[in-house]
């Protein structure tokens, strides 16, 4: 933990509270979190939390977060997080969060204790990073581009999705950052964050001199819910193509400008955020491989370990009560 005067204060039960920070919802870190937590305030109002580890008891964040623009990308565990202006939404692992907002929004977080959670936050200030994020996206909220996705107050936007390969890179790299410390830790960290944001921005928005027409970018959000809907149909680029009425070469196009993933990649992910939620209920390798819609199950396996740096098995056998 990286305690700052005036922040962050040790408790007498070993808690630790975060109060009155610029980016940051007041809250009290338990002390069995405390060991998983790492906060870091960079140059450039810039805020990197990182959670990688478990504890033995469920915690909730019950508070208001102030204005800003934050990244966030859930690679292991579960998070439900339930806004007092919205219905609640449960995130599994590989799900990036992308939420800019220029007035404070309250709500509460629940972090499980079921297993390891391994999860990136960085916090940007909202009067540096908002007007270009807001300027960008909200038109491309407007024309619902993309799913998912709402506007906050007309000044800010809210996205969730699944997180492509180089924003799950970049927050492993956040995650691994152990051989660093010092001013050496705090450039490393701001240059990660920015290239988060940056990854972040460029799966989201399309390029505006490659711009997808509005009824074309229907259909292609249209392909994206079906493949998150029915992942374990056996999809082809013909077969999507035709369900939404968009040419093969328009569908992958579209579907890399607008989703920042192709087709495969994005079901891919889709597939494996699944797989990863029914191992950790219990079910089969086996079965949660065809459950998913792979037919083969030694791919199966090569692929999550891809995805989730460990082999299915070995991803079980972290879960309790598997």
């Amino acid at each position: 933990m990286d305690l700052d005067a005036g922040v962050f204060s040790l408790t007498e039960q070993g808690a630790t509270d975060i109060r009155a920070h610029p980016r940051l919802p007041a809250m009290t870190i338990p002390p069995d979190w405390t060991r998983a937590v790492r906060v870091q305030d960079l140059p450039d109002d810039i805020t990197v939390t990182t959670w990688n580890g478990g504890a033995d008891t469920a915690w909730t964040i019950r508070g208001e977060a102030p204005p800003m623009v934050c990244v966030g990308i859930l690679l292991e565990g579960t998070l439900t997080m339930t806004p007092d202006s919205g219905p609640a939404l449960t995130l599994g692992p590989g799900t990036i969060v992308l939420h800019a907002a220029a007035q404070g929004v309250s709500g509460q977080d629940v972090l499980r204790a079921e297993g390891t959670l391994r999860l990136v936050d960085v916090r940007f200030a909202a009067e540096a990073f908002l007007p270009i994020i807001a300027g960008s996206l909200v038109p491309v909220l407007r024309d619902a581009i993309l799913p998912g996705a709402e506007t906050c107050g007309g000044a800010g936007v809210f996205r969730h999705a699944p997180a492509s390969p180089a924003a799950r890179r970049t927050a492993t790299d956040i995650l691994s950052c152990q051989d660093f410390e010092g001013v050496a830790r705090a450039l490393f960290l701001r240059a990660k964050a920015l290239e988060l944001l940056a990854v972040v921005l460029r799966d989201t928005m399309p390029h505006p001199r490659q711009a997808v027409p509005a009824r074309d970018r229907k259909r292609v959000v249209t392909a994206r819910r079906l493949l998150e809907r029915d992942y374990a149909t056996p999809w082809t680029i013909e077969r999507l193509s035709r369900e939404v009425g968009l040419s093969e070469k328009k569908l992958r196009v579209g579907f890399r400008q607008i989703i920042g993933a192709s087709v495969q990649d994005h079901l891919r992910s889709v597939r494996l955020a699944a797989a990863m939620a029914m191992l950790e209920r219990g079910q089969s390798v086996t079965e949660t491989a065809y459950a998913v819609g792979f037919s083969s199950l030694s791919h199966f396996s090569k692929a999550f370990k891809d995805h989730a740096g460990l082999s299915p098995r070995d991803w079980a056998r972290r879960c309790p009560g598997v």
